[in-house]
Parts: C-alpha cells; structure tokens; sequence
C-alpha cells in the first residue's frame, strides 16, 4: 500500500465511525497536529475505494477544522501552545510557514485499503482503535512533563491520595477550540470534563488489580474501591458507611473505621 497526497475534500468522513470525540480533546487534537504537522505524513489516513476513511477520521475532521480557519488564526493559536513556545525561532518560522502554503493548497496524505473485503473494512475500523496494552505509570511520570503529556491527549491525573478533594472543574483548552457537535455534552454539562477523571472515577466497572498505579510512601495504601452513587442517595450511603458526611473523593479505611486507628 503506498501513501499518497490528495486534497483534503477529496476525503470523507465515516458516518459509521462509532469513535467520538470530546471538545476538550478535539481541541488538543488540532493543536497537535499544528504544532506537529510531520506526524500527519507518518501516520495517514486509511481510506476505501470511495475515499471514505476507515481510519484517521478524527485526524481528518480536524484538518478540516484548521482549513476552515485564517493564517492569522492559526499563527494566534500557535501562540498559545507550550509545544510550539518552546521551540526555537528557527523551528516555528518553519511552522508558521508549512501552514501558509498548506492553507492555499489543503492536502491529507491517505493510504488507500481499497483491496480490503466490507468484512476486512469492518475489522480495520474497529482494531485501528482498540489499545491492547496498559500505561506505565511510573515510566511517564519519571520520563515525560505532566503539562506535555495532557496537552498531547493523555489522562493525566496529579493528587494527594490520601485526601482528594472534589474536583471542581476541568481546565478548558487555553485557545479557542473548533465545537464537535456531541448531544451527550449539551444534556449533561459536566460530560466535556468527563475525561479529565480517572477511569475509576467515570464509572467505569474496573477491579482492584487494574487500577492504575499511584506514587506515593511505601505507606500509600494501593487498593481501593470506588463507590458510585446518585446524589439522591448520599444519605443512604453515609448510613451505610456510618459517616454524618461525605467531604472527600478518597478516606483512608480508619477514617471509617476509627478503631482500626487505635489497634
């Protein structure tokens, strides 16, 4: 399969995709492709013989994004990204200008999958998505910036775990970002900070031993249990727990059970 150049209307979108995005991600999504636009030669979208993408489809509706947008808006937005401030003058000239020209002459580089069967197509979309491994969280956060890391997209979670507080909010993207339509988020207004959460703190059904890991003292307690209630039922659970209140994300079992302090 060789990777080719066409213009960026030539490429449609798959309505079928069952990928969506969040607007806080889309955001940082567009952002890394303007800081890094290399990458998009290194990992191109997949299409059919109908030039609809089977892979790439976030990549591609965030091209069209920038194509829609003015040189004098990308140069602003570059402005506000930590990746492209801390690049040489030399390097963000060369950025700046790779976007002029490619804003007089949008471009996507694809691969084209046309010999696949509708079966094949069916698995691409789906195993072009999956993540079969699991993050080392020690490794990324010995190893890489924290900052760096959320701005390319990764859940990136900093706390005391022995007292969490309440999380109030989420940072919103520091630049304008390109609204994805996304039902879900006008119904509920906290689903854009939905993935600014842990993944046991978004309901999702995970068991002890897949927890990821969390720094701390030898003393830092590694199992837990997160229990999901619906506001209605605080009192029930504070019963239930033996607690007047419930003031924090995470106690510490003899916070609970204040006999196991004294033994």
């Amino acid at each position: 399969m060789k990777t080719e150049q066409v213009k960026l209307t030539q490429v449609k979108a798959n309505g079928e995709n069952p990928r969506s995005i969040t607007t806080d991600k889309f955001a940082k999504l567009v952002n890394s492709i303007l800081v890094f636009p290399k990458m998009l030669a290194i990992r191109p979208v997949v299409v059919d013989n109908k030039m609809v993408a089977l892979g790439g489809n976030m990549r591609l509706q965030a091209l069209k994004a920038i194509a829609k947008m003015t040189h004098g808006d990308i140069c602003n937005r570059l402005g506000t990204i930590n990746d492209f401030l801390k690049k040489g003058e030399g390097e963000r000239e060369k950025i700046v200008q790779y976007w002029a020209g490619w804003l007089q002459k949008p471009v996507v580089e694809i691969i084209n999958a046309s010999e696949l069967t509708e079966d094949e197509r069916k698995q691409f979309v789906i195993k072009d998505n999956v993540s079969f491994g699991n993050w080392d969280y020690d490794a990324l956060a010995n190893k890489w910036d924290n900052a760096s890391l959320g701005d390319w997209g990764m859940d990136v979670w900093n706390a005391n775990p022995t007292a969490f507080a309440p999380i109030q909010g989420a940072a919103s993207p520091s630049a304008p970002a390109p609204a994805m339509p996304d039902a879900s988020e006008e119904d509920d207004p906290t689903a854009m900070f939905q993935d600014a959460l842990p993944p046991e703190l978004q309901g999702a059904d995970l068991s002890p031993a897949n927890l990821p890991k969390i720094q701390g003292s030898d003393e830092t307690a590694m199992e837990r249990v997160i229990i999901v209630y619906p506001k209605d039922q605080l009192q029930h659970l504070c019963n239930l727990l033996g607690m007047p209140s419930i003031d924090k994300v995470v106690y510490r079992l003899e916070e609970i059970l204040p006999e196991l302090a004294e033994e």
